[in-house]
């Protein structure tokens, strides 16, 4: 997968939060939003989660995409606000049919993501910056050395791994120089620890992983798309990481597709 840029970048993720996001808002009597459908359907198949991030990928517009946060109340699902979020170059594609370097955001139902570093540090979320305070999972503060295998039927693909920067290269990203979009990010489980697909011979790389993060800007200001992560504006990225739940669970794809697949 490439980061939004001109080198590749190893991975990407998602999340979402109510902590200090605006209130839900209820859909309008006897009419059901997208997001509300497809938290209901989710929820059905995941009775134990509460709160589904729902990503709507833009049909029209490959690279962009809403983010909704939905939580379960008494009265059924509702979604807060729409946030402007970006996703692949090329817009989504489901997980089975995706391939790392293909610049497409995997689409389906996943997991909060969980790996296991180098030094034996099981975490959730990690950054360059310092844990704004997540509740879900262990952050990690990105340290020296700390390489993202992305590098298609390596052993180290889809791991994070102990290499000095200039051996860090190629597919694979070295993360203490990614600073601005990996201020702060999230895991999400498509194809991650303990079961990836693509980190030994013959196996299909599907993704190296898919991160939560910070938008990357154009020459104008402007957030561009990914290689395959999900992003957002740095304040919405912070408020989603605080607010994560343990079994929180994440809708990607586009709207139709994701009432039929949720």
């Amino acid at each position: 997968m490439r980061a939004a840029g001109t080198r590749r970048s190893a991975a990407c993720a998602l999340i979402v939060s109510i902590a200090f996001l605006p209130s839900p808002v209820a859909a309008q009597p006897g009419r059901t939003t997208v997001c509300q459908q497809v938290a209901t359907n989710v929820g059905v198949r995941n009775p134990t989660t509460n709160q589904v991030i729902v990503i709507l990928a833009d049909a029209s517009t490959p690279a962009k995409a809403t983010l909704e946060v939905a939580t379960r109340t008494p009265k059924g699902w509702m979604c807060a606000p729409a946030m402007s979020a970006r996703v692949g170059r090329k817009g989504v594609r489901p997980l089975l049919d995706r391939r790392s370097g293909d610049d497409t955001t995997p689409a389906g139902v996943f997991p909060l993501g969980t790996m296991t570093a180098w030094d034996g540090q099981v975490f959730s979320f990690f950054g360059n910056g310092a844990d704004p305070g997540v509740s879900a999972g262990t952050y990690r503060r990105v340290q020296a050395g700390d390489c993202f295998g992305a590098t298609p039927n390596n052993v180290d693909y889809g791991h994070l791994v102990q290499r000095p920067k200039a051996q860090c290269h190629g597919d694979d990203e070295y993360l203490p120089s990614v600073t601005s979009a990996y201020v702060h990010a999230a895991l999400i489980s498509a194809n991650m620890e303990p079961n990836v697909s693509g980190d030994a011979p013959d196996e299909i790389p599907y993704a190296a992983a898919i991160f939560l993060h910070r938008f990357r800007l154009d020459g104008n200001g402007n957030p561009v798309g990914t290689s395959g992560c999900v992003s957002l504006g740095l304040n919405n990225l912070i408020d989603v990481l605080v607010g994560i739940q343990p079994t929180t669970m994440f809708a990607i794809g586009e709207g139709k597709w994701l009432l039929a697949n949720s």
